[in-house]
């Protein structure tokens, strides 16, 4: 389930990058459109000034005609406009985007008028008694050459406007998408504020359980305490003592708790070097270090991680103890690793070989209120520390077998910049 909903946490950042994605490839797409559109205009402005040229020729052509005809003296310029006809009609042609514009019945008149201007046209000029079969090629021309204009007009018409279309498509597209970016990143600055919501509310539980742990046994005693009290009578020594005993206790817990609730944020950040130099000295040279130097220079909140490495260090010693085995050993092992999607983690390890956990205690032993030990030991318990490491946003995780050892590790989401200096070795 936890690891669904950390899944589930990724969905909105996901989303946000798929719409920018979606709107950069639209945004390139649009671009492209309207640099194929423009390449459009071009070629239909060549072929349609190709087609105006033609008819002007063809229009030049046919009034220089009737003029001879009319005056009997044939003008120099018409050899002149027929050549410009013929390179114009060959020029559209032979125009390497010429099939968008024909169809197959439109390259044929044209290719027609071509080879009639070739065949008959020009050799028909230099005798005046066939000026009126010329005239009439050239009336066929003009009905074939206006069809060919229309088709050519209509063709660049339809390409300009599918060219725009497309473009227009893909920009609605592209606000489209940048409007659902828009609600996508409202939609993680609400996600954002109810993690924290939740992490605020994850923090008040764990430290109300913590509270609840730590203080029972010793409200329990201070009950029994009063409760044994009689009217005329001295109280039991043991019980004065206990009492006693049970209030320090609570003190001293009180004391250590109201450290961590004004350092929740965590505002007071160390180096992981100064906390393993305190656990060495308050452990007397016990405990074996197995940390590398860039993870000891690691910044940790503190003094959450002092209290919560000493009950687990504790804990371990105990366990050794009670194991008995000739060779004891306490291990704090440490590491940095890569954390997806971005970021590095501490992953924090105390591994002993004591007495070890059945399978149903290994299973209790991070619930709240369940504590494998009593005695006068003022420590956060396993419940405690997996609490507080919830609190921090880390995760807690217990590996244990009967009579083999415990080894608990720590997984801790490190901050940008979460590095100091480490000293030497502890």
């Amino acid at each position: 389930m936890k690891r669904w909903r950390r899944w589930l946490d990724l969905v909105p950042y996901l989303g946000l990058v798929v719409a920018i994605l979606l709107g950069s490839w639209s945004f390139m797409r649009s671009e492209h459109y309207r640099e194929e559109t423009d390449i459009l205009l071009m070629q239909s402005y060549e072929v349609q000034w190709r087609g105006s040229q033609i008819r002007e020729r063809l229009a030049n052509i046919v009034g220089l005609l009737r003029l001879s005809m009319a005056t009997g003296e044939r003008e120099p310029q018409l050899a002149q406009e027929v050549g410009l006809l013929q390179f114009n009609m060959v020029a559209l042609r032979n125009l390497q985007y010429i099939d968008h514009f024909l169809d197959p019945q439109d390259f044929a008149r044209l290719d027609r008028s071509i080879q009639t201007i070739r065949t008959r046209i020009l050799p028909n000029l230099g005798s005046p008694a066939n000026d009126q079969e010329t005239l009439s090629l050239l009336t066929g021309i003009q009905q074939d050459m206006f069809q060919v204009s229309g088709t050519t007009g209509s063709h660049s018409r339809t390409l300009n406007e599918t060219a725009l279309i497309a473009e227009n498509a893909l920009r609605n597209i592209a606000i489209f998408v940048l409007a659902l970016a828009a609600v996508i990143v409202v939609g993680v600055i609400i996600h954002q504020q109810s993690l924290m919501v939740r992490r605020k509310d994850q923090q008040i539980r764990s430290f109300a359980s913590l509270f609840a742990h730590m203080t029972r046994s010793r409200v329990a005693a201070l009950s029994l305490f009063i409760s044994s009290l009689r009217d005329g009578e001295a109280p039991d020594p043991e019980m004065v003592a206990a009492a006693t005993r049970a209030a320090k206790e609570l003190d001293t817990i009180n004391d250590g708790l109201l450290k961590i609730a004004y350092s929740a944020k965590p505002s007071r950040n160390v180096a992981l070097q100064s906390i393993l130099d305190a656990l060495s000295q308050d452990h007397d040279g016990r405990i074996r270090f197995d940390v590398p130097e860039e993870a000891r220079a690691a910044l940790v909140a503190s003094p959450q991680f002092h209290l919560i490495l000493d009950e687990l260090i504790r804990n371990a010693e105990q366990a050794v103890a009670a194991a008995g085995k000739p060779d004891p050993q306490v291990v704090l092992r440490a590491r940095l690793t890569r954390r997806f999607p971005f970021g590095r983690r501490l992953v924090l390890e105390v591994i002993d070989n004591g007495v070890g956990m059945a399978p149903a205690v290994r299973a209790k032993a991070a619930e709240p209120f369940f504590s494998m030990r009593a005695g006068s030991h003022v420590g956060l318990g396993l419940t405690g520390c997996a609490e507080m490491v919830k609190a921090l946003g880390g995760r807690f995780r217990i590996d244990s077998a009967e009579g083999r050892g415990t080894s608990v590790r720590i997984l801790y989401p490190l901050r940008r910049k979460a590095t100091g200096t480490g000293r030497a070795s502890a």
